[in-house]
C-alpha cells in the first residue's frame, strides 16, 4: 500500500500500487524517486512544505528474506539540492512493513511539532510540542513507551533546526542520515515517525519462499567473512587494511595515512573494548558491537563513523570518538558528514592539533550557534562564506572514509554517484586492496556494474554485508512474492534503469558534467591521474551519457523511463 499523508490537514489516501511499478522499482531508492518524480515540483528549493518526504520499504522487507529488514527516505536534499536517498537497518523498516505499508508520502507541513503514527487501520497526525528540542533517544523512549509494539525514528535538535546534515535516527545507532534527511522531517514539524501492526506482505507463493529464504540464510552461515571477521569485529575491520595502503583521508585528507591509527583498529577495539554484540532482525550475523570504555558504554562506532572523528580528525582517543558519535547520534547528525565538518573548521581555525574542541563544535552546528550557523549549512557552502578551497565534498555532500587519490576507482565512483561524494553506491575498495592493477576502462566497468548493483540492494534495500552470498537468490525471492517469473537479467537492469532515473532527476535540479569532479585537494594528489581521466571517459560511454553528462533519449527509452524522455 502506497500512502500519502497531507500533514496540514490529516487527510490520507491510500492506494494499493501498480504490480509493473514495483517489478520495475523494487521498492526503496527506485520507488521513492519514482514517486518523488511523480508528485514532487523539481523547481521548488530543498525544504519548501510543497516537496513530499518519502519512506520506503522494499517489496522483499518482512517476509523472511534474510538482511530484508531496512526503510529508506527520498526527497530533495538541503545538503545538495539534489534528489537523495538515504536507508538504515534496525526495527523499524519491518515494522512500517507489518504496517501494511510500502511507501509513505508526506506532504505539506504540520502545524505544529507532531509525530505521525502508522498503523494498518491508518496514518494520523498527532500534535506533540513537548517532544521539540529533546534528543533523538528522549523522544524515542518516550514513543515507544506511550505505544507499546511500536517502532519510532526520531530527529534531534539538529532536524528541529533544519541542519543540513541532520538525521533521522532509530535504535541503537541506525540512521537515515547523508544527505540532510532530519531537516527534511523538522521542515514538515515532524519529530518523529511509529510503526506497528500485523499485516504481512504480500507473498504470491509462501512455500517457495520459505525454501529460498532457508538456502539464502544457510549461505550466509556458511560465509567465512561474516562469521570470522563481520561479525567478531564488525565494519572497524577496514581500518587497517585502509590505513596500510595510505588511503585513510587523515587531518580533513591533508594525508592519506594515520599513524596512530593502530589505537583504532577494529581488532584492537574488539579484543579490549567490546562486551557484546547485537543484531538486526532476524540476522545471525550479529555484527553490532557495543563497548565499554573508561566505565562507560557505548554502541560502537561503524567505520565510517570511526573514521570520521579519528583518522579524518587527527583523533586517536577511543572514548572521546565514541563520545562524538554518541553526540551526533542524540542530537542527530550524520555521523560522516558532521565529523567531515568538523575536521574542515578545525583546519580553518588551525586547532587540528587538540582534539578536544570536537563535541563543542558539534553542539555549535547542531544549535545553529556562532560559527556552527555557518557549518550547519554543509562544507561546500561555508568553503565558500569563509573563500577557502579545502572541502571535501562532491555535489556537496562530504567523502566517505576512502582516500580517492589512492584508490582510482573510489574517485570514478564519488566523482559521479547521483548524492554526491557518497561511497555505498559503487565500492571498489576490495578490489582495489587486492593489489591487482586495474586500468581506467576495467575500474569504470566495475564501478557500473557495483552502482547498478547497489541499486537493486538499496531498491530491495537489503543490508549490504549480507549481499555477497544473498544477492544470487533475489530473481527466486522476486518471483515467489511477485507471482511472476523474474530473470537475473531483468534484476541487472532493473539496478541501471534506477540509476538512470536518479541521474536524470538530478539533470532536472542542474547537475551537469562539470559537477562530475574531485575537489582541488583530491585532483592535485592523484596518484594515477591518467587512470582517472581514462577511467572516467569510459564511465560516459558505458552509461551513454553525452558530453553535459546527459543520459541519452536512446538509453532512458531502452530501459522503459519513457517519462523521462525528452526532459533535458
Amino acid at each position: 500500500m502506497i500512502r500519502t499523508l497531507n500533514l496540514a490537514d490529516g487527510s490520507l489516501t491510500s492506494y494499493t500500487p501498480d504490480p509493473d511499478v514495483v517489478r520495475q522499482y523494487l521498492g526503496g531508492l527506485g520507488l521513492g524517486n519514482r514517486l518523488l518524480f511523480d508528485l514532487a515540483d523539481f523547481s521548488l528549493p530543498a525544504l519548501h512544505p510543497d516537496l513530499p518526504v518519502i519512506i520506503s520499504v522494499g517489496c522483499l522487507t518482512a517476509t523472511g528474506f534474510p538482511g530484508a529488514n531496512r526503510v529508506a527516505v527520498t526527497g530533495i536534499s538541503p545538503l545538495t539540492g539534489l534528489t537523495s536517498t538515504s536507508w538504515m537497518g534496525g526495527e523499524f523498516g519491518t515494522a512500517l512493513a507489518h504496517s501494511g505499508t510500502l511507501s509513505l508520502v508526506l506532504q505539506g507541513r504540520a502545524p505544529q511539532p507532531s509525530v505521525v503514527i502508522v498503523r494498518e487501520q491508518g496514518v494520523e497526525v498527532v500534535p506533540r510540542p513537548d517532544l521539540w528540542g529533546k534528543t533523538v533517544s528522549e523522544a524515542r523512549l518516550a514513543l515507544e513507551g506511550q505505544y507499546p509494539g511500536f517502532k519510532a525514528v526520531a530527529i534531534g535538535p539538529a532536524g528541529e533546526n533544519l541542519v543540513s546534515i541532520a538525521a533521522i535516527r532509530g535504535n541503537e545507532s541506525h540512521s537515515m542520515a547523508r544527505c540532510g534527511p532530519g531537516a527534511m522531517l523538522g521542515s514538515k514539524n515532524v519529530k518523529a515517525i511509529l510503526a506497528g501492526g500485523r499485516a504481512q506482505p504480500p507473498v504470491a507463493d509462501r512455500e517457495a519462499l520459505r525454501q529460498i529464504n532457508r538456502r539464502a540464510l544457510a549461505a550466509i552461515r556458511a560465509d567465512a567473512f561474516l562469521s570470522e571477521i563481520q561479525g567478531p569485529i564488525g565494519t572497524p575491520n577496514l581500518v587497517a587494511p585502509v590505513n596500510e595502503f595510505h588511503a585513510f583521508p587523515t587531518g580533513n585528507h591533508q594525508e592519506r595515512y594515520f599513524p596512530t591509527a593502530y589505537r583504532v583498529y577494529g581488532e584492537f577495539i574488539a579484543k579490549e573494548y567490546a562486551f557484546e554484540r547485537t543484531t538486526c532482525p532476524g540476522c545471525p550475523v550479529r555484527c553490532r558491537l557495543h563497548v565499554r570504555v573508561d566505565g562507560q558504554e557505548w554502541d560502537a562506532p561503524e567505520y565510517e563513523s570511526l573514521w570520521a572523528f579519528s583518522g579524518n580528525n587527527r583523533c586517536d582517543d577511543y572514548g572521546l570518538i565514541c563520545r562524538a558519535v554518541t553526540l551526533c547520534n542524540e542530537l542527530g547528525l550524520d555521523t560522516i558528514s558532521a565529523g567531515s565538518t568538523v575536521a574542515f573548521y578545525r583546519e580553518l581555525t588551525n586547532t587540528m592539533d587538540d582534539p578536544a574542541n570536537i563535541p563543542e563544535i558539534l553542539h555549535m552546528i547542531a544549535y545553529r550557534q556562532g560559527d556552527g550557523d555557518i557549518l550547519a549549512r554543509g562544507t561546500r557552502a561555508a568553503a565558500a562564506y569563509w573563500g577557502v578551497d579545502y572541502a571535501m565534498q562532491v555535489k556537496g555532500l562530504e567523502l566517505a572514509a576512502y582516500d580517492p587519490r589512492k584508490l582510482t576507482g573510489m574517485a570514478i565512483s564519488y566523482a559521479t554517484t547521483n548524492r554526491g561524494g557518497c561511497h555505498s553506491r559503487a565500492w571498489t575498495v576490495g578490489d582495489e586492496l587486492s593489489g591487482r592493477d586495474f586500468s581506467g576502462e576495467e575500474l569504470a566497468d566495475l564501478v557500473f556494474r557495483y552502482a547498478n548493483a547497489g541499486c537493486v540492494r538499496d531498491s530491495l534495500i537489503m543490508c549490504t554485508f549480507l549481499v555477497g552470498p544473498t544477492c544470487s537468490f533475489y530473481p527466486q525471492a522476486l518471483s515467489a512474492v511477485l507471482g511472476q517469473t523474474v530473470t537475473e537479467e531483468e534484476v541487472t537492469r532493473a539496478g541501471e534503469r534506477i540509476y538512470t532515473q536518479e541521474r536524470m532527476l538530478n539533470v532536472l535540479r542542474g547537475v551537469d558534467a562539470a559537477q562530475d569532479t574531485l575537489p582541488r585537494r583530491i585532483l592535485e594528489g592523484l596518484v594515477a591521474p591518467d587512470k582517472f581521466r581514462d577511467g572516467m571517459a569510459a564511465y560516459y560511454r558505458l552509461r551513454d551519457w553525452d558530453s553535459n553528462g546527459r543520459p541519452s533519449d536512446r538509453k532512458m527509452a531502452e530501459l522503459g523511463l519513457d517519462h523521462l524522455v525528452g526532459l533535458h
